[in-house]
């Protein structure tokens, strides 16, 4: 399988939030389900990926492609940005950010951030991860950072194994609190890396 990583363009917005509510593990329908009449969670965030304002934008997406589609990506940025915003608190009904106010208000101090990473079923176990994540440990280093963070649930065996593999520790265990759309144990965990 050829695989070509390269940052996100704006046609790949649909396929990145594809990829984003799939590696959520639920939390992107929870905060978004129903939230404008129409839309789904993952054309809500199609969306606002098309409106390329920083950080959640296709330009911080490194994706893999292969045979023109898009099979992986990885969407980064400086951990600062990582957080309640105003615009979340404007936009969030109340009670759904609670339940994540603990995971926003965790993280990295002065690293980069790994908000997301997702490899198609079907391409898993041929290394596509391991390449999304080297290849954001390059963009994080290229803008001078010497950490990348990342939050993983607890219950991911697989992803947390990977981030071992590749250098991760953790750092510090997360609650959150389970919900029928998020139906995951042991709350997550914040993992670092040194560059």
């Amino acid at each position: 399988m050829n695989i070509n990583y390269r940052q996100g363009e704006k046609d790949d917005s649909q396929r990145i939030a594809e990829l984003d509510y799939i590696a959520s593990g639920g939390a992107v329908e929870y905060l978004f389900h129903d939230l404008v009449p129409g839309l789904s969670a993952v054309q809500l965030l199609s969306n606002g990926l098309e409106q390329d304002e920083y950080p959640h934008t296709y330009r911080s997406c490194i994706v893999a492609e292969s045979d023109q589609k898009i099979v992986g990506m990885a969407l980064s940025y400086p951990a600062e940005f990582h957080g309640i915003t105003d615009e979340l608190e404007s936009f969030l009904p109340a009670d759904r950010l609670e339940r994540f106010r603990e995971f926003y208000s965790s993280r990295g101090e002065g690293s980069y951030y790994l908000d997301a990473m997702c490899v198609d079923e079907m391409c898993k176990g041929k290394g596509i991860g391991k390449a999304l994540l080297e290849q954001t440990k390059i963009k994080a280093s290229s803008e001078d950072y010497r950490e990348l963070s990342l939050i993983v649930f607890a219950d991911n065996t697989r992803a947390i194994s990977l981030y071992e593999h590749n250098g991760f520790e953790g750092v510090k265990n997360i609650e959150l609190e389970q919900h029928k759309l998020i139906p995951h144990e042991g709350g997550c965990i914040l993992m670092k890396c040194a560059l």
